[in-house]
């Protein structure tokens, strides 16, 4: 039972409110074409990486407990974190629940519900990344099907806080497929707050040479203009 963890950043701002620590796990089932943590895809043990017990990495992250104060907590991200080793991820969680420790689980929801269900006593929040709505547009770009990503964010919404997290992709999704993914988040997750991400070049030195698409980021312009479309549809905007 192991999992392979590629940093443990504290003091983190954007990862689901408060100050906390998010531990980014190795390995995930997308491969999207503007990842900025491309060491995060492969599955395998390569770059640098770091292995501990459950027991070891609730200690390690449970010392910054102090200062997480009413609003923070720990980010479990990635990679997937739910693609991880289920008993490995289970027994992490439920020390941190012991310790009350409040968790946020950023993912893009493209595991099998059991997975997702199985986590929800434990995690307070779901930071849920959606990328698009159109099937063929997110094959093209992530080289996998969205079909249980929007099926499990239906099932989830109604559970559990679901805070959405938009990658605005210049070129990509910031046109019409943006009204898609509004009208899909508008009937499965009405009323949730929202994060748009709008698209940097952070990745861009580790992409993978083979990768030959071009991004743009999306002007002020733009992202105001998707701002208030998000807004118009009744979402809370970060």
């Amino acid at each position: 039972m192991s999992v392979l963890i590629t940093n443990i950043q504290r003091y983190a701002i954007h990862d689901g409110g408060g100050i906390r620590t998010t531990v980014f796990f190795k390995g995930c089932p997308l491969a999207c074409a503007w990842c900025h943590n491309t060491e995060n895809i492969s599955f395998l043990p390569e770059g640098e990486f770091f292995s501990y017990t459950p027991q070891e990495l609730a200690q390690i992250v449970a010392r910054d407990q102090v200062f997480f104060g009413e609003h923070g907590g720990v980010t479990i991200s990635g990679g997937e974190p739910l693609a991880q080793n289920s008993e490995y991820m289970l027994e992490f969680l439920a020390l941190l629940k012991k310790k009350d420790i409040h968790v946020a689980c950023d993912t893009s929801g493209d595991v099998d519900w059991g997975v997702v269900e199985a986590v929800l006593p434990y995690v307070d929040l779901f930071l849920y990344d959606i990328k698009a709505a159109s099937q063929s547009l997110h094959i093209k770009y992530t080289g996998q099907d969205n079909g249980r990503i929007l099926s499990n964010l239906k099932k989830l919404a109604p559970l559990t806080q679901v805070w959405l997290r938009i990658p605005v992709i210049g070129g990509v999704n910031d046109g019409d497929e943006m009204q898609e993914i509004i009208a899909f988040a508008k009937a499965a997750a009405p009323g949730c707050k929202v994060s748009l991400l709008p698209y940097h070049r952070m990745g861009e030195r580790k992409r993978n040479k083979s990768i030959n698409f071009t991004f743009a980021t999306p002007s002020g312009e733009r992202m105001l203009e998707i701002t208030k479309a998000w807004k118009h549809a009744g979402f809370q905007v970060e």
